[in-house]
């Protein structure tokens, strides 16, 4: 049916979940045609709008088109914008709604819940951070006084229990469908979570509305490729015109298989980035599984395919893609996305396992980081990018491996208090964690005491790196490999095939 018809599902004061990532998997017809509605009529009005990961690439596209006065009363958001202060943000600091950002993985979890019945989930993710209770428990603003998280004691350890997520309405997209109602995602260069929302709407006596491309006769769509069944689906809207990724049409290399020697990758440029990325590759040996995030961390497989080592390597990010080159990478600026990318699982699952610490690393950027190895993504000032998949990751993976640049924004990175928690240093201790911190001027590690520096770059002294992050100098300090900051490269490739070591 019409969009415009098919949003008659969405009524005022109804939850309504949102799938999507950024620009992929964008429901965007669907979403203009409420936004449509509501600028017409005042309706839907006082909505709780759910997302696990923000959707739409630019402001005034995906959740940020619905940041209208009136429309949205409730907020739950695993991410909320990368970049700037867009008018949705706005609306959060000027307390117009609700609002609390929670981590991705937690709102997945939370939905499944609901999907499965239960009343919740518990856990240790998020423990002394800006989602514990005593810390905010996720909320934005003053106005959020509601309770999603609660602090619960089992077997004497304190954990923290999210509640469930019942859904009303649930608006997911694919790339066609059948007759049926049949949902392929064949085409999606990523997969986030249109089955699980999908079963928390229905779980709850819910309606499903999903976009697609187009929709084929039935029986002819492989059982393979559905993702989600048509018995869970109550509309079908057709966009035509609907993109792989926000300003693209189609592009077969993000959902086929194919080698990575084959792509065309830019270099990574000269500078201090490359050298942290350099030292980045060091903690690796063939056969890794590593999680890049977003920022500098997501430059690595550019470097490894220029090493020759990236087939021996198998990079995943939180949105369900594993292996390939990165969307930025590649040079572009959508992150959930990868060119011959060797599998796409569903974001859901993707970070259930990330959480569980089936990764053998992490690769992290970081906002803001204290002498004590705290570090902050999640809010800057007016900016709320929010916590994304971080949580989850720093929360369960055992070696983490962050970076950032010690350079002229350093002022802005290490800081005597952090404005938001999103990694306790804290917690990482006391589950074993092993952390370290990698600057092209030296590296860190997580001690009891806080940061302790282990290296430091060729011909510097390693107490100016000591006098700008509060770090002690460890006493076995050494210089980092100068294969970091020489030559056009590490030979890697080369190091591994002869069973070397750094």
């Amino acid at each position: 049916m019409p969009a415009e018809a098919a949003i008659g599902f969405v009524t005022s004061g109804m939850t309504m979940a949102v799938g999507g990532a950024g620009g992929v998997q964008e429901p965007d017809a669907i979403i203009e045609a409420l936004a449509r509605r509501f600028e017409a009529k005042g309706d839907p009005a006082d909505l709780t709008l759910l997302f696990p990961m923000r959707t739409g690439a630019s402001e005034g596209r995906g959740t940020s088109r619905l940041a209208m006065r009136g429309m949205v009363s409730r907020l739950i958001g695993g991410s909320i914008w990368p970049v700037g202060v867009p008018d949705f943000v706005r609306a959060i600091h000027d307390g117009a709604f609700e609002a609390y950002n929670l981590s991705i993985g937690l709102v997945y979890a939370m939905l499944e819940a609901a999907a499965a019945g239960r009343p919740g989930v518990v856990t240790r993710a998020g423990l002394d951070t800006y989602l514990d209770p005593v810390m905010g428990g996720g909320a934005l603003n003053a106005r959020s006084t509601g309770k999603l998280v609660d602090s619960v004691r089992i077997d004497g350890e304190r954990l923290l229990y999210y509640r469930a997520l019942p859904v009303d309405v649930a608006i997911i997209r694919g790339s066609v469908a059948d007759e049926d109602g049949n949902i392929g995602v064949a085409g999606e260069p990523s997969v986030c979570g249109p089955l699980l929302l999908a079963q928390a709407a229905r779980a709850n006596g819910g309606k499903v509305i999903a976009q697609v491309s187009r929709i084929v006769p039935r029986h002819t769509l492989p059982p393979h490729d559905v993702r989600v069944p048509g018995h869970l689906v109550d509309a079908l809207v057709v966009h035509e015109s609907q993109e792989q990724v926000a300003g693209a049409r189609f592009d077969a290399r993000l959902a086929e298989a194919g080698a990575t020697t084959a792509l065309d990758v830019p270099p990574v440029p000269e500078g201090p980035r490359l050298a942290i990325l350099r030292r980045c590759l060091l903690e690796l040996a063939p056969g890794c599984t590593a999680v890049i995030g977003m920022g500098l961390p997501a430059l690595l497989p550019r470097l490894a395919h220029h090493e020759g080592v990236l087939e021996r390597l198998n990079f995943s990010v939180e949105h369900g893609v594993v292996g390939g080159v990165n969307g930025i990478s590649m040079g572009g600026s959508v992150f959930p996305i990868s060119y011959a990318p060797s599998a796409i699982i569903d974001a859901a699952d993707q970070l259930r396992g990330y959480a569980g610490g089936v990764p053998d690393l992490a690769f992290l950027g970081v906002g803001e980081i204290d002498p004590q190895g705290n570090i902050n993504v999640s809010r800057f000032g007016d900016r709320i990018p929010g916590s994304g998949g971080f949580v989850d990751i720093t929360s369960g993976i055992r070696r983490l491996v962050f970076t950032l640049e010690a350079g002229p924004k350093a002022s802005r990175k290490f800081v005597p208090e952090l404005q938001h928690r999103t990694f306790s240093a804290s917690e990482a201790q006391r589950r074993g964690q092993q952390v370290i911190y990698v600057t092209e001027e030296g590296v860190m590690r997580l001690v009891a005491a806080g940061l302790e520096i282990t290296e430091y770059a060729p011909g510097s002294d390693p107490r100016q790196l000591a006098s700008l992050t509060g770090a002690r100098v460890s006493e076995l300090a050494q210089q980092m490999p100068s294969a970091c900051f020489e030559g056009t490269s590490m030979n890697l490739s080369v190091l591994w095939s002869e069973g070397g070591a750094r």
